[in-house]
C-alpha cells in the first residue's frame, strides 16, 4: 500500500511539472516582439516643446499607447543640437522602452563640434524615416528677381555682397546656402540668426534679401506678397508652394536631398522589437487625417522599413561631414 501510494504521488508530482512546463511554455518562448512594450514607452524629442518634431511624436505616442495599452509618454531633453537628447538614448537600456524622435541634423552635428558625445551611425538601430520636408529660398520683394536665374544674375553684377539668413550656424539651411553659393559661383554672406522667426523678421523688414526657410513659415507671407519664393531644395516641390521649381530641376547638384524626421533606437535593441516599432508606427503614418494635418505645414509622412531608413545613414553622413569641411563650418 505505501508502494502504491508512492508511485501514486511521484506520477501526481509528473503531471504537475509536465503541466507547469506546458502552460509556461507560451511566456518562456515568447518572442521579443510578442511581450513588448512590457512597460510604459518614452520617445526622447532633443529639442523643445512646440516645435514640428514634437508635434508629430505627441500625435505618435497617443496612437501608440491605444494600440499597445501602455502609456507612451515625450520627454523633450533639447540642447547642443539634439545631441544632448541623443547622447541619453545612446546610453539607454536596449529593449525599445526607450527611443528617439529626431531631425537628420543627427548626421549633421556631429561634424560641427570638436568633441561629440554620440555616433550617429554606430549608437543607434534606426526604426523608421516618419517624414520629410524641404527648405524654400525667398527674397524679399523689393528684390528685383522674379527666377532663380535672374537672381543669380543679379548677384554677380551687384557692387556688393548679397547675404542670405539661415535659423543657424550650421543648420541644413546654412549647408544648402553654400552649397547653392558654391554651384552658382555666387561670393554670398551667411548671416546666422537664433532661429527661423527673426530671420524672417529681417527679411520682410527689407534687412537682408534672402533667406532659407520652412514652407510652413512662409506660406503666410508667400499669399500676401510680403516674400517670393525662388526655388526649393528636396526631389519635390513644396506641398505648400506647388509652382516653386525644385533646385534638381534648376541644374544644381546635391540639393535634391531633402531633410528628414525619423526614430530610432538604441544600438543592440532587438531586431524583432526594432521591427514591431516601425511597422506599428508606419500604420500610424498613412492616416489621411494625419497625413493632411502635416501637410498644410509642408512635412510629409513617408514611413520606412528599419532597413531601408539604415542604408541612408552613412552615405548622408558622410555627404553632410564634406560639405562642413568645404565650408569650414564650426559650432564651439
Amino acid at each position: 500500500m505505501a508502494f502504491s501510494n508512492a508511485r501514486r504521488m511521484l506520477a501526481q508530482a509528473i503531471m504537475a511539472a509536465a503541466f507547469c512546463a506546458v502552460a509556461g511554455a507560451p511566456a518562456a518562448n515568447a518572442a521579443p516582439q510578442d511581450t513588448y512594450p512590457s512597460g510604459p514607452v518614452t520617445i526622447v524629442v532633443p529639442y523643445p516643446p512646440g516645435g514640428a518634431t514634437d508635434n508629430l511624436s505627441r500625435v505618435i505616442a497617443d496612437r501608440l499607447s491605444q494600440k499597445w495599452k501602455q502609456s507612451v509618454v515625450v520627454d523633450n531633453r533639447s540642447g547642443a543640437g539634439g545631441l544632448i537628447g541623443a547622447e541619453f538614448v545612446a546610453r539607454a537600456k536596449p529593449d525599445g522602452l526607450t527611443i528617439m524622435h529626431t531631425l537628420s541634423t543627427l548626421l549633421q552635428a556631429p561634424h560641427l563640434t570638436p568633441s561629440t558625445p554620440v555616433d550617429p551611425i554606430n549608437d543607434f538601430e534606426p526604426i523608421t524615416k516618419s517624414a520629410t520636408n524641404g527648405l524654400l529660398l525667398v527674397t524679399h520683394p523689393g528684390v528685383p528677381a522674379k527666377t532663380l536665374a535672374e537672381l543669380v544674375e543679379l548677384a554677380k553684377n551687384s557692387p556688393t555682397k548679397f547675404s542670405y539668413g539661415t535659423y543657424g550656424v550650421g543648420s541644413t539651411a546654412h549647408l544648402y546656402g553654400h552649397l547653392f553659393a558654391k554651384q552658382a559661383g555666387l561670393d554670398m554672406v551667411h548671416i546666422a540668426y537664433r532661429g527661423e522667426a527673426p530671420s524672417v523678421a529681417d527679411l520682410l523688414g527689407g534687412q537682408i534679401p534672402l533667406v532659407f526657410m520652412s514652407g510652413n513659415g512662409a506660406k503666410a507671407h508667400l499669399a500676401t506678397g510680403r516674400m517670393r519664393a525662388l526655388a526649393v531644395t528636396g526631389p519635390e516641390r513644396s506641398l505648400v508652394a506647388p509652382d516653386v521649381p525644385t533646385f534638381k530641376e534648376l541644374g544644381y547638384k546635391d540639393m535634391d536631398v531633402n531633410g528628414w524626421y525619423g526614430f530610432f533606437a538604441p544600438k543592440g535593441t532587438p531586431p524583432e522589437i526594432v521591427s514591431k516599432i516601425s511597422k506599428d508606427i508606419n500604420e500610424i503614418l498613412v492616416d489621411p487625417v494625419i497625413q493632411q494635418n502635416f501637410r498644410d505645414i509642408d512635412i510629409k509622412l513617408v514611413g520606412s522599413t528599419p532597413e531601408e531608413f539604415a542604408s541612408e545613414m552613412q552615405p548622408r553622413y558622410e555627404m553632410w561631414g564634406r560639405l562642413i569641411r568645404e565650408a569650414g563650418i564650426k559650432v564651439e
